[in-house]
């Protein structure tokens, strides 16, 4: 495959530096495979119609780093013995996971997505709750439980979507599942076969690489500040028949889904006969305003399955979470979900239906949600502060994480490499695109899981390594 190289003379990032990144990346891609020779520079210099030199410190670049290595009187090699992760190396079209191929030196500051206030979680009032679900439990309840849940945590759960979330909805719909994974895989195989799956693009990256595992065809649709274009889904025969969402917080955009685009999708699944796989995984933490309630509450045909996980409000070691169904679906996934794991854990159960009737549960995400908002004010304010017009921070003030858009002329390799060696970690919005990659680089900076102090050093850091 001839190498294709296309330079943009408008970005800060160095000509020689654009072609290191671009034939770094086609290693990546399997493009290039170890002992390749790569153009002769004159060459590929008239190719790209720079000047030889370029192209000379380009290569000296990529063998300074162990990406090449040059023979004399023979020309420049992909490193014959260049052996990279499995997890860096990836199919033509498939997003770089790029954030495996740091250095595993820890990092003094940790940006990292999707993680709760671990440290502020109330430890002494769960353990409280455990030992009196542990005392209080009959004898009966220590056996196996019923393969669906506890009726009284999901009589409790179905009261708190419906005060929560504005979905009403009754017990015998409510599913416990043991997270958001389980509840998408059991769904993947009851409506087996499955033709293709629709995402958002850019999306969950995790979900893209289960359809991966699984062989199914993904078809994508792109998302802008009203959410996913429903315009973009495919009709007619070859229609996917599952799509999965995240409208009130979208992941990693930030954006929710307006009311139209809402409508518009709901319309779409009556009529290709489809099943909308809402992932409602941080919409207790809306800012600045109450958030929309959630699209299943708008449905009333049951196209929609509604997923809910207490890994953000709690923790992700509880591995407690739950999904509303549409009746037609339950059976056969309750039967699926038998031979999964048969039940979850009962004591833990009984200690979240304590937390939920009581208000232990709503009080710590009210106390949660001011300490998000003043953590993502301080990174906001902090890059905007460092960085001015060259920053632009996507979404609503939501969740745990923001999208950055970066213009430092640097691609997010070389973002994610110098903040490594500043003592910081943060993470390339560009494994969670799944088609066309992002116009402009996109930093993903999460804060749930950070101190206001550390936020700060953080941005410090970054500021000192990128300008």
């Amino acid at each position: 495959m001839e190498l294709q190289i296309t330079l943009d003379r408008s970005r800060r990032l160095s000509l020689p530096n654009q072609i290191a990144h671009a034939i770094r990346d086609a290693i990546f891609t399997q493009r290039l495979s170890p002992g390749t020779r790569l153009p002769p520079t004159r060459e590929l210099a008239q190719r790209l119609q720079v000047a030889r030199m370029v192209v000379v410190e380009a290569y000296e670049w990529l063998a300074a780093d162990g990406y090449a290595e040059t023979r004399p009187g023979s020309g420049t090699f992909i490193a014959p013995r260049l052996v990279l992760p499995q997890s860096a190396l990836r199919p033509l079209g498939e997003p770089a996971r790029r954030t495996d191929l740091l250095s595993e030196t820890s990092a003094v500051v940790d940006f990292r997505p999707g993680l709760p206030a671990l440290d502020l979680f109330p430890r002494q009032a769960w353990k409280n709750a455990l030992a009196r679900a542990l005392q209080s439990a009959e004898s009966s309840q220590l056996g196996y439980g019923p393969v669906e849940g506890l009726p009284r945590l999901r009589r409790v759960i179905a009261q708190y979507v419906g005060r929560a979330r504005g979905l009403p909805v009754t017990p015998d719909r409510v599913i416990i599942t043991v997270g958001t994974a389980q509840a998408v895989d059991l769904l993947l195989r009851a409506l087996a076969p499955v033709r293709c799956v629709a995402l958002e693009d850019p999306g969950s990256e995790p979900v893209f690489r289960l359809l991966k595992l699984e062989q199914i065809p993904v078809r994508t649709a792109a998302v802008d500040e009203a959410g996913m274009q429903v315009n973009r889904l495919e009709r007619g025969p070859d229609a996917p028949k599952l799509v999965y969402v995240t409208p009130s917080h979208q992941y990693p955009t930030g954006w929710t889904m307006s009311l139209n685009r809402r409508m518009e999708l709901l319309a779409w699944a009556e009529e290709q006969d489809a099943i909308i796989i809402e992932d409602d995984y941080d919409s207790e933490f809306r800012f600045d305003r109450q958030a929309p309630i959630a699209l299943a509450a708008l449905d009333s045909l049951q196209r929609v399955v509604y997923i809910g996980t207490f890994s953000k409000t709690m923790f992700p070691g509880l591995r407690l979470g739950y999904c509303v169904l549409p009746e037609r679906l339950i059976p056969h996934l309750l039967e699926l979900k038998w031979f999964s794991d048969r039940c979850a854990p009962v004591i833990e159960q009984l200690a979240l239906a304590d937390w939920l009737e009581n208000g232990t549960l709503e009080r710590h995400i009210r106390k949660m949600r001011r300490i998000y908002a003043q953590r993502r004010s301080i990174l906001v304010d902090g890059l905007q502060q460092h960085f001015g017009e060259r920053v632009r921070v996507q979404g609503v003030p939501a969740g745990m994480h923001i999208l950055a858009r970066m213009e430092l002329g640097m691609d997010e390799f070389e973002l994610v490499e110098r903040a490594m060696r500043a003592g910081v970690k943060v993470y390339p919005a560009g494994a969670s695109y799944f088609g066309t990659p992002p116009d402009q680089p996109g930093i993903i900076f999460g804060f749930g899981s950070i101190s206001t102090n550390a936020i700060q050093r953080g941005i410090d850091s970054l500021a000192q390594a990128w300008l």
